[in-house]
């Protein structure tokens, strides 16, 4: 898969950062924004279960350096997850039901898509981290108006999943996450076919891309940044710069 300059230049990830962006309100959702206000380009981020980590609020700041509007909403409202949670079922299912399901999440997908639209942006795309993959696969399968969506080390997606999806799809597993090649080939048959693309980071772990990468890490920043790349490769492809 061919970059074009500005992907290949899209600046490298630091291991401590300062943000760039901004925290404000849109919609009625509390959010931070990053890039500039004025592109036609905009992009909606789902981060992981830990939050408004400071990995994902970079990973934002990058690619709205690359001519997006970036949004990334506080869709939990401050009740992510802390690791030890995760070894506890009834924790972890609960957010699931409740704070983590597609019912509590679909209105703040929807409110931000129509306020982007109605100020000017011309298409929105959408990104998910780890239970946020599953929240934009369903968005790309329930819901219109969406020009494409990314995964990045996806958890909770079952088989049939992106089968039902209606827009461009890509998709970026670690060695953790289970082999999607059947689910992946299910969109051969789809008209959009052509602009979704897989790439699985055999040499990473679940969470390396968000809240549980160590940046400070060579290893981890370079391939933090390889996933970077391919998500403003794959934004690029789905809503051209003449968009903007």
């Amino acid at each position: 898969m061919s970059f074009p300059a500005a992907c290949c230049n899209t600046p490298p990830v630091k291991a401590t950062y300062l943000p760039r962006g901004a925290k404000t309100e849109l919609a009625g959702i509390k959010c931070y924004t990053s890039g500039t206000k004025d592109a036609k380009r905009g992009l909606i981020v789902n981060y992981d279960v830990f939050g408004l980590h400071a990995n994902v609020i970079q990973l934002c700041d990058i690619i709205g350096e690359m001519g997006f509007y970036v949004v990334l909403p506080d869709l939990i409202h401050g009740r992510e997850l802390v690791e030890a949670d995760l070894s506890k079922p009834d924790v972890f299912n609960n957010f699931l039901h409740n704070a983590g399901s597609w019912g509590s999440n679909k209105e703040s997908y929807c409110k931000l898509r129509d306020y982007l639209k109605e100020n000017g942006v011309s298409a929105v795309g959408v990104i998910g981290f780890c239970w946020g993959g599953k929240m934009v696969v369903t968005a790309l399968s329930e819901l219109e108006g969406f020009a494409g969506g990314a995964i990045v080390h996806p958890a909770l997606i079952q088989p049939g999943d992106m089968a039902k999806i209606n827009a461009p799809l890509l998709v970026l597993p670690s060695k953790d996450e289970p082999d999607y090649t059947d689910e992946f080939n299910s969109l051969k048959d789809k008209p959009f076919f052509d602009k979704c693309y897989m790439e699985r980071f055999d040499d990473m772990f679940h969470g390396f891309c968000g809240a549980r990468g160590d940046w400070s890490n060579p290893e981890q920043a370079r391939r933090a940044n390889d996933a970077i790349k391919l998500l403003v490769k794959f934004f690029n492809d789905v809503i051209p710069q003449q968009s903007n």
